[in-house]
C-alpha cells in the first residue's frame, strides 16, 4: 500500500496494515507510549510518513486538552499580501502539527473575534494583522491570554512582531522611476499615520530627497487600502502634474492603472506606475506591473514558527523580525517620461 492508492486520509489501520503490525502497536509508537522494538518502531514511523498519516486533531484535543489550533485574524482576505501570507502560514502550521483557523476582522472587531472564537474553540495562539491604530491594537491583544504574534506591522513595545521592510521597498521602486528620468513622482499612499502607510511614504520621500527632488505634500494622495478611493487620489496627483505614480500596494496600483485608462491616459506612455508586492494580479493587468517583490510567504511562515515556539516553550525569539524586500521586477507599466 502507498499514499497514492488511498482514497482518503490515511488511518491507523492503514498504517498498521502497511507496516505488518496491529493497530495497538501503531498507536503506542505514535503516542510514544509503551515498549516497542527499535526495528518495529522505525518501520511504523517510516510507514506513517510515507502514507502521510496525521492524527485526528479533535481526538487529540479531547485526550490532551490541547487543540493544536492557531487563530489567524486578518483585515482583508482579498488583499494579495494577506492571501499569500495565509497560504504559507497554513502550510507551515500543518508541517508543525497544527491547524490554522482564519477569521476576517471587518475593522476594529479583532478583539471581539478573538473573544468569541476563544469561547467556542480551544485556540492555543493568535496571529493577527490589523489596520487599527496602536492603542486599539493593544486593546485587541488584551482580549486574550493566548500567546500572540503580530504580522505586517511593528507595534511599539511588543517584541512578537513579524513585518516586512516596505520602507526600503518604496525606496527601491521610487528610485527606479527616478532612474527612468521622472522628476514629478506622486505617492499613492496607504493609511498615513499607521506603520505601513508611514513606512512607505518615508521610503518614497527618502528616494526623492536623495535625488534632490521635491517630496511635497501635493505629491502625496492617501488612498488607504481601498480601491474605491484610488480614482480621487489619482486625479489629485494628476492635478499636481505627476508623470509617474508610486503606489503603496499592488491592489491600489492596479486600480490606479484602471483609473488612468478611464481618463484616456496611456500607461506608461503618459504616466508610469510602480508598486510593491509581486503576485498574479501584477501579471494579469494591462500593462503588467513593475513592482518590488515582498516576502509575504516568508512572513506567514515565520509568524507560525514564532507562535509555535511561544505555545510549546514560551520562546520569544530574537525580538521584532523585519524581513527585507525582494528584487525589483521590471515589467511594462513604467518607462521614461515622454518628451
Amino acid at each position: 500500500m502507498n499514499k497514492k492508492t488511498l482514497t482518503g486520509p490515511a488511518t491507523l489501520r492503514d498504517v498498521a496494515a502497511a507496516a505488518g503490525v496491529d493497530v495497538s502497536t501503531v498507536s503506542r509508537v505514535l503516542q510514544n507510549k509503551g515498549r516497542v522494538g527499535a526495528e518495529t518502531r522505525a518501520r511504523i514511523l517510516s510507514t506513517a510518513e510515507r502514507l502521510g498519516y496525521q492524527g485526528n486533531p479533535v481526538a487529540r484535543a479531547l485526550k490532551t486538552a490541547r487543540s493544536s489550533t492557531i487563530l489567524m485574524v486578518v483585515p482583508q482576505i482579498e488583499n494579495p499580501i494577506f492571501a499569500s501570507a495565509i497560504i504559507s502560514a497554513e502550510i507551515e502550521a500543518r508541517r508543525c502539527g497544527y491547524a490554522l483557523l482564519v477569521a476576517y476582522d471587518q475593522g476594529g472587531t479583532g478583539g471581539k473575534i478573538i473573544e468569541d472564537i476563544s469561547r467556542s474553540s480551544m485556540i492555543e495562539g493568535v496571529i493577527i494583522a490589523s489596520y487599527d491604530d496602536d492603542e486599539r491594537m493593544r486593546q485587541t491583544l488584551a482580549s486574550t491570554d493566548r500567546p500572540h504574534v503580530i504580522i505586517n506591522r511593528v507595534l511599539p513595545g511588543d517584541a512578537n512582531c513579524v513585518a516586512m521592510d516596505t520602507r526600503s521597498a518604496a525606496r527601491i521602486g521610487t528610485r527606479h522611476l527616478i532612474d527612468l528620468g521622472h522628476r514629478r513622482i506622486g505617492h499613492l499612499a496607504g493609511r498615513l499615520g499607521r506603520f505601513n502607510g508611514e513606512s512607505r511614504r518615508r521610503g518614497w520621500a527618502e528616494a526623492m530627497e536623495e535625488a534632490g527632488l521635491e517630496a511635497s505634500d501635493d505629491l502625496v494622495a492617501e488612498a488607504g487600502y481601498d480601491p474605491d478611493r484610488v480614482p480621487a487620489g489619482v486625479d489629485a496627483l494628476l492635478g499636481a502634474g505627476v508623470t509617474a505614480i508610486h503606489a503603496a500596494t499592488l491592489l491600489t496600483g492596479a486600480a490606479a492603472i484602471a483609473r488612468l485608462h478611464s481618463r484616456g491616459l496611456r500607461v506608461p506612455d503618459d504616466v508610469s506606475v510602480v508598486t510593491m508586492h509581486d503576485d498574479l494580479l501584477a501579471r494579469v493587468v494591462y500593462p503588467d506591473v513593475t513592482t518590488v517583490a515582498l516576502p509575504t510567504e516568508e512572513m506567514g511562515r515565520v509568524a507560525v514558527q514564532r507562535i509555535v515556539g511561544l505555545i510549546e516553550g514560551g520562546a520569544t525569539g530574537e525580538g521584532v523580525v523585519l524581513l527585507p524586500p525582494g528584487d525589483l521586477v521590471v515589467r511594462s507599466s513604467a518607462a521614461p517620461p515622454s518628451s
